[in-house]
């Protein structure tokens, strides 16, 4: 059925002929479109260009029943609601619900072609085979089918429902229930009915399949009246805008007021319009087959499949609470809205996709690096430079302005570029004297030179010539990817293995990364003047540099950043920090930094952005210089491998203006959902309660944080984050009521919170009527017991008497027996006692070496560790590896490998003293931690061992088997973490093997 409906619905609203006429007319208009409407639009702030809303879109694969979209409303309580032709959907922002026919809609069928508001703005929804429901906030209420499509409904101000309907006329619903319909005998132009309006003066607009007519509600027996001027042409859709009618038509927008038809301009005649939307001094206007059209003060814009609809037929257009415009295709569900982050792309004028550098300029302008050339953005106006000339590939990496406003630009493969007044003036190659072409980092210096930053090494290009800098002159590394000259002269180096300083005489220090989580690659500087601190980017997190003490402090997954690579910090204008990575861009806010480094908090609270914030793809770039600015009007710029994206942190506050309003979705009792009711009772033995929820914003649906109380049970609010679902297990009898509100990030909380109220009904025994019952009980029972009781004892005594000699003589047997059988158990004791200490031998001692094991020797590390750090006394670590051992294995056999491993370490236990501690590590690792001993004397011991080992005989074994062994030797160096000198040991192990083996290699 849907199929052959909206092949009606096409062959009806297209139009094929004059198309190529239609947009030449649209290209040329619209630069003077508004010339007579800007003088009043001027008042109000200019709408953004159509190109640069965020674009989403949802497809039955994202759970919509149908992809052709006929109708879109809002409900008062937030929900969008979407019409296809396999049901209704409501949309909470993350996912959809279907209502369809059946017993709870009360619709006949579930092609639901039409939805509205009553005067109560509950949602009135229509379609096939005439099914017309009513959904409130107490749930649904329908009324009779009128078994015909229906197209449109609306409610007028007496509170009757009008129903246009495929070919059968006019439908009148009086609120008493009783009907009249309206056919071409009454005046109608034609019994088709594509739409309906009520105006401001209660006057119903119908728009049919030959034309407008219309008829005035407030009489008692309306009458229907032509449009006079209006073409006879089907009316799709009708709206009001400066007090006239607006009638899309299959030959264009007209305008129509008191018998006056026009066309609204000249380059929408023959245009085939479907839907429409009026917003402020901007209409909307949706197609049957050339996408969609907006006519503001910027002129005549449209939007196509090309530029991201998933179809150019618009079926529905609408405005949500948040300004988000929905549109409804035959392609599914898209909508455009404002994001924090706006992206430019090839596609609006970039050289190319993949940026890897921004950089704002003095004079307010940012330019912009890619793979395919340079960019300037100054104003609206976007130019690519043109460095054909002098660079092959155009492949820009870096990007610096030098101090007389002109630009110095990094590249690939072609050295650095001089930009001055339009062209380029001066290029530095490896010819010139450059380390390399590709060129990462360039920084003016003071005295009017230039570092430049390259993948061999650092170069500084003055007038005496080009001075190269390597690992030779103390680089860590020479791949640059990052240089920050300081203001007091110190030149800091980001490389791919650390961070180096040159100070101002010349000479270069590295920075010790060693206990910062094991960074090496260093990607970005940004100066933090509020701070007195560099903030440094690596592969391991965010580093703060004290200017003044050097210290340094790692914030990454030790303070709960979700990732550790990170490309480039920005402090913006309230001095919080941006900072651009591989999966989105992070936002910290100062006072929890400032907490964090004070050692006040030890989570560091944070925001991430990605495409649903308006990015074009979350994967900034990093490794050149710079992959992000502010820029002068406080935007952050960030470079990303599909555009260049920025974000106005102040827009950020407007998006948390917003409040979105927070509904219940759904009680699960133990498992069951539970129809929610104002008052909800629950049997006793419940013992897990599920509460959904949903903030029903969809600007940034992910991103609503959530915080719920359940009164009876919480004694505050409780912070959910993001998280829509609350759950409590084993709540006690009583009365609660659970309460949830929803903000968006940096915005205020809902004003009225979403409440449920129910009751958990106690078992008998938990009723307090129930233990009074007991306690009397209990009570009356006691007194007979204890009547009983006197008797009984009265009875028993003089037998008792007689019996006490008795039992004096057995007791006196018992105490002697207890006496012996307290002296067998000591005795027992003493044994289990002797055993324990037994076991507790064997469970620190090797089984085959007779050595300590692992838990031994990691205790006798730590305690020596502890005493070395304490006395200030030297303490060195070996660890020592049986050369090709698992040969020994192949070749022989495990057992004569056991063997080997004894002769070895009876020769180490040989050569170490009483205080020294000998374990087996593992395998054919040992491991020998030597007290109060130098690294030399370590070294000279651990020769001998290394000496006597070689002269093993093994001939009882195999005759051509020789042992050698290799060893690291560590020195503690007062490591707050013994796991340090360990690691440092075994690095010196593993370069000992590296090096040949039968070695001693001494960690550094």
């Amino acid at each position: 059925m849907s199929e052959v409906l909206s092949w009606r619905f096409a062959a009806r609203h297209s139009l094929m002929r004059h198309s190529w006429l239609i947009l030449l007319l649209l290209l040329c208009s619209s630069t003077n479109l508004f010339a007579s409407a800007s003088a009043s639009a001027s008042a109000s702030a200019s709408p953004a260009k159509l190109s640069n809303y965020f674009q989403e879109s949802w497809t039955t694969r994202d759970g919509l029943p149908h992809n052709t979209i006929n109708d879109i409303s809002q409900s008062e309580d937030g929900y969008l609601w979407i019409a296809t032709w396999e049901g209704v959907a409501r949309f909470n922002g993350r996912e959809f619900s279907i209502f369809g026919r059946g017993e709870l809609t009360g619709l006949p069928d579930s092609g639901i072609r039409v939805l509205n508001k009553d005067n109560d703005g509950n949602v009135l929804i229509a379609g096939s085979r005439g099914g017309f429901s009513l959904h409130s906030g107490n749930g649904w209420r329908s009324w009779a089918p009128f078994n015909v499509l229906l197209n449109a409904v609306v409610q007028d101000q007496q509170g009757t429902f009008w129903l246009a309907s495929e070919g059968q006329g006019l439908f009148r619903q009086a609120p008493d229930g009783s009907r009249t319909r309206y056919t071409q005998a009454d005046g109608l132009p034609s019994n088709i009915i594509h739409s309906l309006l009520v105006d401001s003066r209660g006057h119903l607009l119908i728009g049919s399949g030959r034309g407008l007519a219309w008829l005035d509600t407030t009489t008692a027996q309306p009458q229907v009246m032509p449009a006079e001027g209006m073409p006879v042409v089907p009316v799709f859709v009708l709206a009001e805008y400066k007090g006239k009618a607006l009638a899309g038509t299959e030959q264009g927008l007209f305008s129509w007021f008191n018998g006056q038809a026009a066309l609204l301009d000249a380059a929408l005649a023959d245009m085939p319009v479907a839907s429409l939307l009026v917003n402020n001094n901007q209409i909307w206007i949706g197609t049957t087959d050339r996408g969609l059209l907006r006519y503001s003060e910027l002129g005549l814009e449209q939007l196509t499949i090309a530029g991201g609809l998933p179809n150019n037929r618009i079926l529905s257009l609408y405005l949500d609470r948040e300004q988000s415009i929905w549109v409804g295709t035959n392609g599914g569900l898209f909508r455009l809205r404002d994001a924090p982050f706006v992206t430019y792309t090839a596609e609006l004028g970039l050289a190319g996709d993949y940026v890897r550098s921004v950089m704002a300029h003095s004079d307010g302008s940012v330019w912009i690096g890619s793979s395919q050339g340079v960019s300037r953005l100054a104003g609206r106006q976007l130019k690519t430079l043109d460095l054909s000339a002098v660079s092959r590939g155009q492949s820009v990496l870096s990007l610096t302005e030098a101090a007389d406003g002109s630009v110095w630009i990094g590249t690939y493969t072609d050295g650095v570029l001089l930009w001055q007044d339009d062209k380029i003036v001066r290029r530095l190659d490896r010819q010139s004297g450059l380390l390399a072409n590709e060129v990462r980092a360039v920084v003016p210096a003071k005295d009017g030179g230039l570092w430049v930053g390259t993948a061999q090494g650092l170069n500084y290009v003055s007038a005496d010539g080009i001075k190269n800098f390597t690992t030779a002159e103390g680089l860590p590394a020479p791949f640059i990817m990052a240089l920050y000259l300081h203001t007091d002269g110190r030149l800091f180096i980001g490389t791919g293995a650390g961070v180096a300083i040159m100070q101002p005489d010349g000479s270069i220090v590295p920075v010790d990364f060693s206990h910062l989580d094991g960074a090496e690659y260093a990607f970005g500087f940004a100066p933090d003047n509020a701070a007195d601190a560099i903030w440094m980017t690596t592969d391991r997190g965010l580093v703060h540099y004290s200017l003044s003490s050097g210290e340094l402090t790692m914030l990454g997954r030790n303070v709960g950043l979700p990732f550790d690579k990170l490309f480039q910090v920005v402090i913006d204008r309230q001095q919080h920090l941006w900072i651009s990575s591989n999966r989105g861009i992070l936002r910290l806010e100062r006072e929890h930094i400032v907490a964090v480094l004070s050692g006040k908090r030890d989570h560091l609270d944070y925001e991430l952005f990605g495409e649903g914030d308006g990015m074009q793809s979350a994967q900034a770039n990093g490794g050149s210089m710079p992959a992000a600015t502010l820029a002068r009007d406080g935007a952050v710029w960030f470079a990303t491998s599909k555009g260049a994206s920025m974000v106005q942190p102040q827009v950020l506050k407007r998006f948390a203006a917003n409040i979105p309003p927070i509904v219940i979705e759904s009680l699960k009792v133990n498992g069951t959902e539970r129809q929610l009711t104002s008052s909800i009772q629950l049997a006793a033995g419940v013992n897990r309660l599920e509460f959904a929820f949903a903030g029903l914003g969809f600007v940034m649906p992910q991103r609503i944080q959530y915080r719920t109380r359940l009164q009876g049970f919480d004694s505050d609010w409780v912070e959910r984050g993001s998280q829509n679902v609350a759950e409590y297990t084993n709540l006690p009898p009583g009365e609660y009521r659970f309460l949830v509100s929803a903000a968006y990030p940096q915005g205020g909380w809902s004003e009225h919170e979403a409440s449920l109220s129910f009751t958990i009904l106690p078992y008998i025994w938990q009723r307090p009527g129930f233990w009074l019952a007991i306690v009397g009980l209990v009570t009356l029972l006691g007194l007979i017991m204890l009547r009983w009781r006197l008797n009984a004892l009265r009875r028993r005594e003089q037998l008792l008497r007689w019996q006490v000699a008795e039992k004096t003589v057995e007791l006196q047997q018992q105490a002697d027996h207890l006496k012996a059988v307290d002296q067998e158990r000591s005795a027992l004791l003493v044994q289990l006692k002797r055993q324990a200490e037994e076991f507790e031998q064997q469970a620190r001692c090797d089984a085959l070496t007779g050595l300590a094991n692992r838990r031994a020797f990691d205790e006798a590390l730590a305690r020596e560790c502890a005493r070395s750090r304490r006395n200030n006394l030297p303490l060195c670590l070996v660890l020592l590896d049986i050369d090709h051992f698992k040969q020994v294995n192949d070749s022989y056999s495990h057992s004569i490998g056991d063997e080997i491993l004894k002769l070895v370490a009876a020769e180490i236990s040989s050569h170490c003293r009483t205080d020294d501690t000998v374990a087996r590590w593992g395998g054919e690792e040992f491991a020998i931690l030597l007290p109060n001993t130098t690294v030399k004397v370590a070294q000279d011991i651990c020769e001998r061992m290394r000496q006597a080992i070689m002269q093993i005989d093994c001939t009882v074994f195999a005759s051509s088997l020789r042992i050698t062994v290799s060893m690291g030797i560590a020195e503690f160096a007062g490591e707050a973490h013994y796991d340090k000198l360990l690691s440092r040991s075994d690095s010196a192990l593993y370069r000992a093997k590296q090096n040949g083996r039968n070695r001693i290699d001494i960690a550094v």
